[in-house]
């Protein structure tokens, strides 16, 4: 019997605190051939990627689909980034130059 998508978002969510490419833990990719062999699937459908996706993000991990393979990071990995003002964004619809804010 197939793994669910809850299983499979199970499965990558282990894979991110495991060693392996030279690190002890953290991000990575996987092709999706290596995520067809994980779900026990011939073919991915969009549908099928998507709810993955929900899965891990209720796991704390959010999933990338980059068209040639997908990358698996923490939500973590996102709470740092800088956040884009509406100043900033209104400068840009203005075409000003300036550094944003």
């Amino acid at each position: 019997m197939r793994p669910s998508t809850g299983a499979v978002a199970q499965k990558l969510a282990e894979l991110y605190e495991k060693p392996f490419g030279g690190k002890p833990s953290g991000r990575y990719r996987i092709s999706p051939k290596m995520l067809r062999k994980l779900a026990d699937r011939n073919k991915l459908p969009e549908r099928y990627i998507e709810e993955v996706a929900e899965e891990l993000f209720e796991l704390g991990f959010v999933l990338l689909n980059m068209e040639s393979y997908y990358a698996i990071a923490s939500v973590r990995t996102f709470a740092s980034y800088r956040r884009l003002g509406e100043a900033s964004l209104e400068d840009v619809e203005e075409g000003k130059s300036k550094t944003l804010q």
